[in-house]
C-alpha cells in the first residue's frame, strides 16, 4: 500500500512538473512571438487578403450594372447581397491568436526550453533586436509576395461569386424577355 502511495504521489509531482515546464515554455514562445512581431504580421495578412477581396468585387458589380442599366431595384439588391455572402466568404476562419498559438505549437516541439532561453536572449541582445526588426520587414515584404501569386480562396469566391452574377442577370433577362 505504500508503494502505491508513493507511486501515485511520484506520478503527481512528475505530471506537476511537467506541466509545469510546459507552461513556462508556452509563455517563452509567446514572448519569442511577440519580439518577431508575429501578431502583426499574421494580422497584415488576414487584412491584406479581404482588402484585396473588398477590392475585387465592386468592380465586379460596377460592370454588371453598367452591362444591363435596366435592372431592377430587387435584382440590385440580389446582387449587392450576392456581394456580401462573398465577402463573408472569403474572411479567414481563423484568428490571429489561433495562428501565433499555432506557430508556438510547431515551433515549441523543435527545441527545448534550454534553448528556448538562448533564442530569447539573443533576441534581448542589440543584434538580435535588429534581427527581429529585419525579420518583422522581411516578413511583411513576403506576405505580401506571397498572396499576391497564391490567394486560392479568393480566386474561388471569386468564381462562385460571378457564377451567381450571371445566374442573378440570366433570371433577370429571361423574366424581360417573356414580357
Amino acid at each position: 500500500m505504500i508503494v502505491l502511495r508513493f507511486s501515485v504521489i511520484l506520478l503527481l509531482l512528475t505530471a506537476s512538473y511537467a506541466f509545469a515546464g510546459e507552461a513556462s515554455k508556452a509563455a517563452k514562445l509567446k514572448e519569442l512571438a511577440k519580439i518577431q512581431g508575429l501578431h502583426e504580421i499574421i494580422e497584415q495578412q488576414r487584412s491584406y487578403s479581404h482588402e484585396q477581396v473588398k477590392l475585387i468585387a465592386p468592380k465586379m458589380l460596377r460592370e454588371a450594372k453598367k452591362q444591363f442599366p435596366a435592372l431592377k431595384k430587387t435584382t440590385i439588391a440580389a446582387l449587392e447581397n450576392s456581394y456580401q455572402k462573398f465577402l463573408n466568404a472569403t474572411k479567414p476562419a481563423w484568428t490571429t491568436e489561433e495562428a501565433v498559438n499555432a506557430w508556438g505549437v510547431y515551433y515549441g516541439l523543435h527545441v527545448t526550453e534550454d534553448e528556448l532561453d538562448n533564442i530569447l536572449a539573443f533576441y534581448k541582445s542589440p543584434v538580435g533586436q535588429r534581427a527581429a526588426e529585419a525579420g518583422k520587414i522581411a516578413m511583411q515584404q513576403w506576405a505580401i509576395f506571397f498572396m499576391e501569386r497564391n490567394n486560392v480562396t479568393v480566386e474561388k469566391a471569386t468564381q462562385a461569386y460571378i457564377s451567381e452574377l450571371r445566374a442573378i442577370i440570366k433570371a433577370e433577362v429571361k423574366k424581360r424577355s417573356r414580357k
